[in-house]
């Protein structure tokens, strides 16, 4: 069977290694043919590749979204990841914005940094709290 929703992996990448865990997962997936459309993008591309989807119902029972995400040595998110880590940590944004999702967070960190995958833990909580389910 193959879903007609796309799966979404977002990458939030410093150094290249999430860029790289995730493209490769894209091309995993597009090669399985479980999936009509695989879309593999920095986070911060969320607004442009994702937001038209994520804010409708499915045609499918839910969109898959998989996060790959590295921490840097500060705590923080990535660059590349920074305005979809803001947009989720936002009062305003919408309580159910993740309700048509279930998602996975692989977290990259250093565990010589004591902010051991902060940023993955903080994407993995916001998107449950939005609405998420996590798989």
């Amino acid at each position: 069977m193959t879903l007609t929703d796309p799966l979404f992996i977002l990458y939030g990448s410093a150094t290249g290694n999430a860029e790289h865990i995730a493209k490769t997962l894209a091309e995993s997936a597009t090669a399985a043919g479980h999936y009509k459309n695989v879309i593999c993008c920095e986070l911060n591309d969320y607004k442009k590749q994702c937001l038209k989807y994520w804010e409708q119902e499915p045609k499918d029972s839910y969109y898959g979204v998989l996060i790959v995400t590295s921490t840097t040595g500060n705590g923080d998110a990535p660059e590349n990841a920074s305005r979809f880590v803001r947009f989720i940590k936002r009062n305003t944004s919408a309580k159910d914005l993740f309700a048509f999702c279930k998602f996975g967070v692989l977290a990259l960190g250093d565990t010589n940094y004591d902010q051991f995958c902060a940023a993955g833990k903080l994407v993995d909580r916001k998107l449950a709290e939005l609405g998420g389910k996590r798989i």
